[in-house]
């Protein structure tokens, strides 16, 4: 008996089950803050790219609907297009493009406020507004992510639907003066 409380055989394996479980859950919140980080990055370069064709005016042929839905649409598709990987989900994107006079009605505009506000995602007022030459663009962006680690770690990353909803709202946004073109 004495014997057996003096082995220090498979002490580190005790050792390591009082840590394993903290460490991976830990590893795992790293490894989905970053995936969530890299997602955002990813929806805000796609953005950029896709916003170039308001910005030269190349959206004056490529989204010719007279249906401002239809070219919020195509528009859209076009920055899941750039997404490498098929990172963003299309089907919980929603673009939002205003064009103003100057850059002062922009920042006191509708394009100014937060589209989740209260834990709620509300994008009913996004809408598609072709550019013309020299008028001020503001795009923006939101994706509904869905967070893999919804019961104990995403708590804190969640911002719509509340704490135990595992989701969040991505949101990128651009804006600058178009380029003078031919209209």
């Amino acid at each position: 008996m004495l014997r057996f409380r003096r082995s220090e055989n498979g002490a580190t394996a005790i050792e390591f089950g009082f840590v394993a479980l903290p460490f991976f859950m830990l590893t795992w919140a790293i490894i989905e803050t970053g995936l969530m980080f890299w997602t955002n990055q990813v929806l805000e370069e796609s953005l950029a790219q896709a916003s170039r064709t308001l910005l030269t005016g190349e959206s004056r042929s490529r989204y010719t609907s007279a249906t401002p839905s239809i070219n919020a649409a195509a528009f859209r598709d076009d920055v899941c297009a750039r997404a490498p990987m098929k990172l963003l989900d299309c089907t919980k994107l929603a673009v939002d493009v205003r064009t103003y006079s100057d850059f002062s009605a922009a920042s006191s505009g509708t394009s100014s406020s937060n589209p989740i506000a209260g834990g709620n995602l509300d994008t009913s007022s996004f809408s598609y507004r072709q550019p013309d030459t020299g008028q001020i663009v503001v795009v923006r962006a939101v994706l509904d992510y869905k967070l893999f680690l919804t019961s104990w770690a995403s708590t804190g990353l969640a911002n719509i639907g509340g704490a135990d909803s595992g989701r969040r709202g991505l949101v990128a946004s651009t804006t600058f003066r178009a380029e003078p073109f031919v209209p």
